[in-house]
């Protein structure tokens, strides 16, 4: 679990790590820059202070990350070890904390298992305030070497992006995580190693807030397939989609998007504290198109984070959106399949 050492001596983004099968890959060493930050440096501390800014919180929660699992180069091989890193991130998560990766993993409070990660390199920030004690973040990360324990895998060391929302906690006396969106990838399993099995408990969500969360649902799909004129979206809020664009942009413009034919979803998780709610599910959309692109109609993970307003509305924060576009990018290389 002791890795701070290790880390102090290296810079945060030029580390040998660990990859599939025992590779080995380094980053440029160029691009490292805010390595030391005090935020990373000291986490907890960071978490403690009120007027935390979004990237110092992100900076703050990579660092309480970092102190989980083994040493660069290392995985943790025994449920006690990854038992004792959801231990340390525990206290920063909210009562509704949920966090979906791209591999499909959802999480909440009781059972998160976080990525073993020994370096990362931020970038790209884009935050906004929906209220002046929650922060929603949306942001790039690469973090080389990063490993799932529970998953067995090995995740990809490319630049991906993410969204996270963060909320201040007066009865804790420090920012807590809300919901955090991962889109990075696996890339391969962690050699002669079984994915470890730990112990969690899921959150005793009431009937009457899954209904709602799955209201809010029903309400986002009528308002995507074009049924409903409804706004429920705050002026504060953030979208993230999985090949990276994401809204607000620098430039003001909005999502330029034709409705969708039709809109299904299934497997719906609801976690909620007071004022917040976040929920889960798997959806296939048929014919939405986004900024002049059509989006697979596959099913695909959605997390909606959403907010009540002082006058009772559920108003949406944050959306996760893990479906990609049909076709490849056109600045994507081409490789060679013929021998």
């Amino acid at each position: 679990m002791n890795k701070r050492a290790s880390l102090v001596l290296v810079t945060l983004f030029g580390a040998a790590l660990l990859a599939a099968c025992g590779g080995q890959s380094s980053p440029d060493e160029s691009s490292a820059s805010e390595a030391t930050s005090a935020a990373y440096a000291d986490p907890k501390g960071a978490f403690a202070n009120r007027e935390a800014s979004g990237e110092d919180l992100v900076n703050a929660w990579f660092g309480l990350l970092a102190l989980t699992g083994r040493g660069e180069g290392e995985v943790a091989t025994s449920t006690e070890e990854v038992e004792a890193g959801m231990e340390t991130v525990r206290p920063y998560l909210d009562p509704a904390f949920t966090l979906q990766r791209a591999t499909g993993q959802r999480y909440t409070a009781g059972n998160y298992v976080p990525l073993d990660i020994d370096a990362f390199e931020l970038s790209d920030f884009v935050v906004t305030e929906p209220r002046d004690d929650i922060r929603v973040i949306r942001y790039f990360v690469s973090q080389p070497g990063a490993t799932s324990p529970d998953a067995g895998a090995v995740m990809s060391a490319d630049s991906a992006p993410r969204i996270s929302v963060f909320r201040w906690s007066e009865e804790l006396g420090h920012w807590v995580a809300v919901s955090y969106a991962n889109f990075n990838s696996a890339i391969g399993a962690i050699c002669e190693q079984d994915p470890i099995s730990v112990s969690g408990e899921t959150p005793a969500t009431s009937p009457e807030d899954i209904a709602l969360g799955t209201s809010l649902v029903e309400q986002w799909r009528d308002i995507t397939t074009g049924k409903s004129k409804e706004k429920i979206r705050h002026p504060a809020n953030q979208i993230q989609l999985a090949d990276g664009q994401g809204w607000p942009t620098a430039d003001g413009e909005p999502i330029e998007w034709a409705p969708a034919q039709a809109y299904d979803f299934a497997n719906v998780g609801v976690a909620r504290n007071d004022d917040l709610l976040v929920v889960t599910y798997d959806a296939v959309v048929s014919d939405l198109v986004m900024e002049g692109d059509e989006y697979r109609d596959t099913a695909s993970p959605r997390m909606l984070t959403f907010l009540r307003s002082p006058e009772g509305k559920w108003e949406l924060i944050a959306l996760a959106n893990f479906n990609v576009p049909n076709g490849v990018p056109g600045d994507v290389e081409c490789v060679s399949v013929t021998s």
